[in-house]
């Protein structure tokens, strides 16, 4: 427990009603804060309690994503249901709250080339497992086949930025004019890339599979266990997409970690197909996710619809954007031919 506060104490400072507990069988003897969920110690053993904003669909699919991958064998929390039954509780704020299992592990460090591959061939047993979901109803949580929309109407978007760029007059403003236009040069790069790859042919075949992604593979969602597994957490942005969409977040992840070193991302292909069989054209899919300029999209996106992030904030990422450019246009330029030799031959070159 937080030192000196008590249980109902410790969720009021976490933003949890105190009397949400009310609802479960168990009895909480202790609570402590971690990152975004408060851990329970309970009469049922630890558990964790954890806050959902998004709306109701978007939480049932999570939730079904989490226990269709359980039921497969392959390792993330159980929900914990209410004493009626339930397997979360929702308030008169529309705010959702429901209770799992703490998993025992510690957070993957992508720094550690060992906890990077152990991550990677995870992630490829993860969706190995994930196939055959019956998604409950969600729209925005099935997206088979739309990068190319998506792309498209993400060039546009940063076309309308750049002229109220050009208008404004703060510091962001002109960061932001200097380096969309290169962003734009990019994205509609990427869907070169993306137009000339089979895309089609491989979401029809991994949508007749039924899989889904985790869209969140950032290092404290992996946890490492004793006998060097991996376990999944955090499903709340979960989606029905083809595989290489996860694949491509945490090469690129590693990329940008690391000055654009195209050797660690070759290192996580290779670690993924260690146990996945890989698609032909599979690299091109790869190719066009990393190559969008998904760093300065966001900056956009926050300052000038969302404008719920710190200024100071998006002027650095757009300056790192920047800084980068010369590392990340030699990396783009050697990738597709050193993912495809990774898939030929299983080795980097």
């Amino acid at each position: 427990m937080a030192e000196g506060l008590t249980v109902p104490q410790v969720l009021d400072l976490c933003g949890y009603p105190d009397d949400l507990l009310d609802a479960y069988a168990f009895q909480v003897t202790g609570a402590t804060p971690v990152r975004k969920i408060v851990q329970l110690q309970t009469t049922a053993g630890k558990l964790a309690i954890k806050k959902f904003k998004f709306s109701r669909p978007e939480l049932d699919f999570s939730l079904a994503a989490m226990q269709h991958v359980q039921a497969q064998g392959f390792p993330v929390p159980a929900i914990i249901p209410t004493a009626d039954g339930a397997l979360y509780v929702e308030r008169e704020d529309g705010i959702k709250y429901f209770v799992m299992e703490w998993l025992e592990g510690r957070e993957s460090s992508y720094a550690d080339v060992l906890d990077l591959a152990l991550t990677a061939r995870g992630l490829a047993q993860f969706h190995e497992k994930t196939r055959a979901f019956a998604p409950p109803a969600c729209p925005g949580k099935v997206q088979w086949g739309t990068w190319t929309g998506h792309f498209l109407e993400r060039i546009d978007e940063l076309r309308d930025w750049a002229v109220l760029a050009e208008q404004g007059g703060s510091a962001f403003d002109r960061l932001f004019a200097d380096e969309v236009a290169s962003g734009i040069q990019e994205a509609s790069r990427a869907v070169e890339v993306l137009l000339a790859s089979p895309y089609e042919e491989i979401t029809r075949q991994e949508e007749a599979w039924g899989g889904f992604c985790h869209h969140d593979m950032a290092h404290h969602n992996v946890l490492i266990t004793r006998e060097k597994g991996i376990m999944l957490i955090d499903f709340d942005y979960s989606l029905c997409d083809i595989r290489a969409h996860d694949l491509a977040s945490l090469m690129l992840r590693n990329l940008k970690s690391t000055k654009w070193d195209l050797r660690t991302a070759l290192f996580v292909c290779k670690s993924y197909f260690e146990v996945a069989t890989p698609h032909p054209g599979e690299e091109q899919l790869l190719h066009a996710m990393i190559r969008f300029p998904q760093d300065l999209y966001e900056a956009g996106l926050f300052h000038y619809v969302e404008k719920n992030r710190p200024v100071d904030v998006l002027e650095s990422r757009v300056r790192k954007w920047r800084e980068q450019r010369s590392w990340r246009e030699q990396a783009l330029r050697d990738l597709e031919d050193g993912v495809r030799y990774v898939l030929v031959n299983g080795k980097i070159r």
